[in-house]
């Protein structure tokens, strides 16, 4: 691992008050002082949320990233795989999750770059300083970035942030706080859904640049995704904010889709570039390769370049691997991502899949299971520049996952079976457990690279089949087949904040593992 700086340039608000962010800097504690608010441009702060809510870009770069996501959800949901083993093999791949204090990050992320910033958007708009419409926005944020997080550890201090004590809260009570807190902003931001052209954001948002009416989408496809992820733990309560998510108005069309990218005043570099580049640390996952060769996916050349094996093709690296050498890893497969390539938060593939998945358990998603499914798969060919035809010829594909062939240079092989037999090409005879495997196989291939996310629903559905690590060093306390559940909590928090930890501890049961569940997995 190397460290990157990774600049945020601002020609708009913030460079006129003479402030270029840096994302982190600044914000040792929680608390700040409501006072000092006016002395600088708080929509600003928009832009510091933004660059770590889901995929960490900050200034500390592709360290936090790959800390935060790279060797946690990309590797756990089978995108990608290291191609050495950290920490002499005990790292969290192979489920030695106190082993390192990679657990350290994603918590760190959240609520030293990303809930700061909000803090200081809260005081500024409590003291007229910022409009209802600009704290939506910045609420919208706030309940992705700690619903990522809260699906990465359980719970979380969410209610007291910014107080001098902030105690722990249950998953249940963080994810029903946050749908009121999205509810509250798709409120405000249906009142500025028809606003187009430059807005008071435009020059501070790498995502939207300023426009409300698709940040009102977003808010909706996230309710929408919150509520799919509590289906099996509170059906009704699911039902109920589905069904509202998706009558106000969710993402529908390609260019409603959310990504992270440069604009005229803001650059962003995608930290997946380093990992697999400069540090030569990742590459093409096993799964991933399995389904992709599989099926002869048509987005295959899109997401991954070619191997310089003999032979050429693309070729993966199985997880989870004790001890391998670099260099028999570095020729396989690497993710299609440079610099520039934006960098995925929720694109409409995901939401039509959302509400083939509601349709197909007889909630009201505007459409049929089969129908909203085909939907998914053309919109994901669209929003990876591919053709229509191809995407139907590819929807009544009846190919299946190939077995995976382990290509890398050293005389150690860990090849492995077919982790599947589900085709693209919906079947109405299959059974609805089936159909559930289809739509989810395709909503992970489509999601790609946002591992967090596709790590997230494979715990809660089981799909896609993802091939399981090579070596477990969990000790027992997580299941090879089932796969790790959670991350543990931070030794951070273990060192400064033992009294709420302990708290936090016996709301999940009493144990701090990777094989503990989290409360809505429980299918």
């Amino acid at each position: 691992m190397k460290y990157i700086n990774i600049t945020i340039l601002f020609a708009g608000a913030a460079m006129m008050s003479g402030i270029v962010l840096s994302c982190t800097k600044g914000y040792e504690g929680f608390n700040t002082n409501p006072d000092a608010i006016q002395e600088i441009d708080s929509k600003s702060h928009i832009t510091t949320m933004i660059m770590d809510a889901v995929i960490p870009c900050s200034d500390v770069g592709a360290n936090e990233f790959q800390r935060a996501c790279n060797l946690m959800g990309d590797a756990f949901c089978g995108y990608l795989s290291p191609t050495q083993a950290f920490n002499g093999g005990s790292y969290t791949c192979t489920y030695d999750l106190d082993g390192t204090d990679y657990n350290n990050y994603p918590f760190s992320v959240a609520f030293t770059n990303v809930m700061p910033a909000w803090l200081n958007l809260k005081y500024a708009h409590e003291n007229g300083l910022v409009g209802d419409e600009i704290f939506a926005v910045a609420e919208v944020i706030k309940v992705m970035a700690l619903q990522r997080t809260s699906d990465i550890y359980g719970p979380l201090p969410v209610s007291g942030f910014g107080e001098d004590q902030s105690p722990y809260e249950s998953q249940e009570t963080v994810y029903k706080n946050l749908f009121r807190d999205l509810d509250a902003a798709i409120d405000v931001l249906s009142n500025y859904a028809s606003t187009s052209g430059t807005t008071s954001l435009t020059s501070v948002d790498p995502v939207f640049n300023g426009d409300y009416s698709k940040w009102f989408r977003l808010a909706n496809s996230e309710k929408l995704r919150m509520a799919m992820r509590i289906r099996y733990v509170e059906p009704a309560l699911a039902q109920t904010y589905a069904e509202e998510a998706v009558a106000s108005g969710v993402m529908t069309v390609s260019s409603d889709g959310a990504w992270l990218k440069s604009s005229a005043t803001i650059q962003v570099f995608n930290p997946l570039e380093e990992v697999w580049n400069a540090y030569r640390d990742t590459r093409m996952g096993a799964t991933m390769d399995c389904y992709l060769n599989g099926y002869n996916d048509p987005r295959l050349p899109v997401y991954f370049s070619e191997s310089t094996v003999e032979g050429g093709g693309y070729h993966g690296v199985r997880s989870g691997i004790r001890t391998m050498t670099q260099d028999n890893y570095t020729p396989l497969s690497t993710p299609n991502v440079s610099k520039s390539t934006p960098v995925v938060w929720m694109l409409a593939s995901e939401v039509a899949f959302l509400r083939a998945e509601g349709a197909l358990i007889g909630w009201n998603m505007g459409g049929d299971a089969s129908a909203l499914y085909e939907e998914g798969i053309a919109l994901s060919f669209e929003e990876r520049g591919l053709s229509a035809s191809e995407a139907a010829s590819y929807a009544s594909s009846t190919a299946t996952p190939a077995a995976f062939e382990d290509k890398n240079l050293g005389t150690a092989k860990n090849s492995y079976q077919a982790p599947s037999d589900i085709t693209p090409s919906w079947d109405d005879s299959d059974s609805g457990e089936r159909k559930l495997e289809r739509i989810i196989t395709q909503k992970w291939i489509a999601m790609y690279p946002n591992g967090q996310e596709a790590w997230s629903e494979f715990r809660r559905t089981g799909y896609p089949k993802v091939i399981p690590v090579k070596d477990n060093l969990s000790d027992g306390k997580i299941d090879t087949g089932i796969q790790v559940r959670r991350m543990t909590f931070p030794r951070s928090e273990y060192a400064n904040n033992s009294a709420e930890l302990r708290n936090a501890i016996s709301l999940i049961g009493g144990s701090d593992n990777g094989g503990v569940r989290l409360w809505w997995d429980r299918k």
